[in-house]
Protein backbone atom coordinates (compact mmCIF):
# COMPACT_ATOMS: atom_id res chain seq x y z
CA UNK A 1 0.00 0.00 0.00
CA UNK A 2 1.48 2.90 -0.86
CA UNK A 3 1.93 6.15 1.46
CA UNK A 4 -1.75 8.53 1.31
CA UNK A 5 -0.48 12.42 0.60
CA UNK A 6 -2.64 15.55 0.97
CA UNK A 7 -2.21 18.41 -0.99
CA UNK A 8 -2.86 22.26 0.99
CA UNK A 9 -2.07 24.65 -2.09
CA UNK A 10 -3.18 28.34 -2.39
CA UNK A 11 -3.60 28.42 -6.26
CA UNK A 12 -3.64 25.92 -8.91
CA UNK A 13 -2.56 26.94 -12.57
CA UNK A 14 0.07 25.85 -15.46
CA UNK A 15 4.33 26.56 -14.01
CA UNK A 16 2.69 27.35 -10.41
CA UNK A 17 4.50 25.80 -7.74
CA UNK A 18 1.91 23.75 -7.28
CA UNK A 19 1.96 22.67 -11.15
CA UNK A 20 5.70 21.74 -10.19
CA UNK A 21 5.21 19.76 -7.41
CA UNK A 22 1.88 18.48 -7.53
CA UNK A 23 1.10 17.51 -10.72
CA UNK A 24 4.14 15.28 -10.45
CA UNK A 25 2.40 13.41 -7.29
CA UNK A 26 -0.72 12.22 -9.95
CA UNK A 27 1.23 12.10 -13.32
CA UNK A 28 4.80 11.42 -12.20
CA UNK A 29 7.78 12.78 -14.17
CA UNK A 30 10.26 12.39 -17.55
CA UNK A 31 13.97 12.61 -16.76
CA UNK A 32 16.72 11.94 -18.67
CA UNK A 33 16.63 8.74 -17.02
CA UNK A 34 13.43 7.76 -17.88
CA UNK A 35 9.74 8.31 -16.53
CA UNK A 36 9.03 7.82 -13.07
CA UNK A 37 5.86 6.48 -11.74
CA UNK A 38 4.52 8.22 -8.00
CA UNK A 39 5.54 5.87 -5.78
CA UNK A 40 3.11 7.45 -3.13
CA UNK A 41 -0.57 8.53 -3.86
CA UNK A 42 -2.47 12.11 -3.52
CA UNK A 43 -5.66 11.23 -1.56
CA UNK A 44 -6.67 14.81 -1.27
CA UNK A 45 -6.48 18.52 -1.79
CA UNK A 46 -7.19 21.81 -0.55
CA UNK A 47 -7.57 24.48 -2.80
CA UNK A 48 -7.49 28.15 -1.28
CA UNK A 49 -8.59 29.65 -5.03
CA UNK A 50 -9.39 28.26 -7.92
CA UNK A 51 -8.47 30.96 -10.95
CA UNK A 52 -9.75 31.39 -14.55
CA UNK A 53 -6.23 30.04 -15.55
CA UNK A 54 -6.88 27.50 -12.97
CA UNK A 55 -5.68 23.73 -13.85
CA UNK A 56 -5.80 21.69 -10.32
CA UNK A 57 -9.72 20.83 -10.56
CA UNK A 58 -8.97 19.10 -13.98
CA UNK A 59 -6.48 17.46 -12.71
CA UNK A 60 -7.41 16.50 -9.60
CA UNK A 61 -10.78 15.24 -11.19
CA UNK A 62 -8.58 13.38 -13.92
CA UNK A 63 -6.59 11.15 -11.15
CA UNK A 64 -9.51 10.50 -8.74
CA UNK A 65 -8.58 13.40 -6.22
CA UNK A 66 -11.01 14.69 -4.17
CA UNK A 67 -10.81 18.36 -3.89
CA UNK A 68 -11.93 19.27 0.31
CA UNK A 69 -13.53 22.95 1.09
CA UNK A 70 -11.21 22.66 3.92
CA UNK A 71 -8.02 21.88 5.31
CA UNK A 72 -8.89 20.05 8.22
CA UNK A 73 -11.59 17.89 5.68
CA UNK A 74 -8.64 17.72 3.13
CA UNK A 75 -6.43 16.05 5.94
CA UNK A 76 -9.27 13.70 7.45
CA UNK A 77 -9.55 12.60 3.63
CA UNK A 78 -13.58 11.28 4.03
CA UNK A 79 -13.01 10.34 7.08
CA UNK A 80 -13.57 11.89 11.45
CA UNK A 81 -9.90 11.74 11.71
CA UNK A 82 -6.66 12.07 10.14
CA UNK A 83 -6.54 9.73 7.49
CA UNK A 84 -2.80 10.84 5.48
CA UNK A 85 0.85 10.17 5.50
CA UNK A 86 2.30 12.71 4.73
CA UNK A 87 1.01 16.69 3.84
CA UNK A 88 2.63 19.26 0.83
CA UNK A 89 2.09 22.86 2.10
CA UNK A 90 2.34 25.10 -1.19
CA UNK A 91 1.52 28.63 -0.16
CA UNK A 92 3.15 30.40 -2.92
CA UNK A 93 1.17 32.77 -5.49
CA UNK A 94 -2.21 34.16 -5.50
CA UNK A 95 -3.80 37.38 -4.91
CA UNK A 96 -2.57 37.75 -1.01
CA UNK A 97 -1.72 41.61 0.30
CA UNK A 98 1.85 42.87 0.59
CA UNK A 99 3.13 44.12 4.34
CA UNK A 100 5.12 47.74 4.28
CA UNK A 101 8.26 45.92 3.91
CA UNK A 102 6.84 44.72 0.13
CA UNK A 103 6.83 40.94 1.37
CA UNK A 104 4.29 39.03 -0.14
CA UNK A 105 1.99 37.62 3.21
CA UNK A 106 1.15 34.11 1.64
CA UNK A 107 -0.99 32.45 4.19
CA UNK A 108 1.87 29.57 5.01
CA UNK A 109 1.59 30.26 8.75
CA UNK A 110 -2.14 30.77 8.55
CA UNK A 111 -2.16 26.82 6.69
CA UNK A 112 0.50 25.24 8.47
CA UNK A 113 -1.73 26.23 11.91
CA UNK A 114 -4.91 24.38 10.32
CA UNK A 115 -2.50 21.29 9.62
CA UNK A 116 -0.70 21.34 13.18
CA UNK A 117 -3.89 21.97 14.54
CA UNK A 118 -5.06 19.03 13.28
CA UNK A 119 -2.22 16.52 14.10
CA UNK A 120 -3.17 18.40 17.57
CA UNK A 121 -6.10 16.99 17.68
CA UNK A 122 -5.45 13.38 16.14
CA UNK A 123 -2.68 12.91 18.69
CA UNK A 124 -0.68 12.17 15.99
CA UNK A 125 1.95 14.13 13.70
CA UNK A 126 2.26 12.82 9.58
CA UNK A 127 5.76 14.43 7.62
CA UNK A 128 5.04 17.98 6.35
CA UNK A 129 6.87 19.42 3.23
CA UNK A 130 7.00 23.13 2.90
CA UNK A 131 7.81 24.83 -0.48
CA UNK A 132 9.91 27.78 -0.09
CA UNK A 133 10.77 29.32 3.15
CA UNK A 134 8.46 28.83 6.14
CA UNK A 135 7.01 32.30 6.31
CA UNK A 136 7.73 35.98 5.10
CA UNK A 137 7.66 37.17 8.91
CA UNK A 138 10.72 35.70 10.99
CA UNK A 139 8.23 35.60 14.50
CA UNK A 140 5.99 33.44 12.49
CA UNK A 141 8.48 30.95 10.98
CA UNK A 142 9.86 30.49 14.30
CA UNK A 143 6.42 29.83 15.86
CA UNK A 144 6.05 27.65 12.80
CA UNK A 145 9.09 25.79 13.94
CA UNK A 146 8.77 25.65 17.66
CA UNK A 147 4.79 23.99 17.28
CA UNK A 148 6.31 21.91 14.75
CA UNK A 149 8.98 20.99 17.34
CA UNK A 150 6.05 21.04 20.02
CA UNK A 151 3.86 18.20 18.01
CA UNK A 152 7.12 15.84 16.87
CA UNK A 153 6.11 17.12 13.38
CA UNK A 154 9.01 15.58 10.84
CA UNK A 155 9.47 19.37 8.65
CA UNK A 156 11.42 19.73 5.49
CA UNK A 157 11.01 23.27 3.93
CA UNK A 158 12.44 24.03 0.35
CA UNK A 159 12.56 24.58 -3.11
CA UNK A 160 10.91 22.91 -5.91
CA UNK A 161 13.63 24.29 -8.25
CA UNK A 162 15.25 21.03 -8.18
CA UNK A 163 12.44 19.17 -10.22
CA UNK A 164 12.37 22.10 -12.48
CA UNK A 165 13.82 21.87 -15.73
CA UNK A 166 17.78 23.53 -16.52
CA UNK A 167 18.19 25.19 -20.07
CA UNK A 168 21.13 25.29 -20.15
CA UNK A 169 21.91 21.89 -18.28
CA UNK A 170 23.48 22.04 -15.55
CA UNK A 171 25.11 19.37 -13.10
CA UNK A 172 27.02 19.31 -9.98
CA UNK A 173 30.18 17.85 -9.69
CA UNK A 174 29.52 15.04 -7.58
CA UNK A 175 31.98 14.04 -4.33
Amino acid sequence: MSLRVAAVVTVYYPKSHADVIVTKFMKGWSTDQGFFEPEVRLVSMYLDHVLESDIGMDLAHEYGVPIYPSIRSALHAGSDKLDVDAVLLIGEHGDYPWNERQRHMYPRRYFFEQIAGVFAESGRSVPLFSDKHFAYDFRDALWMWNRAADLNIPLMAGSSLPLSWRDPWLEHEKE
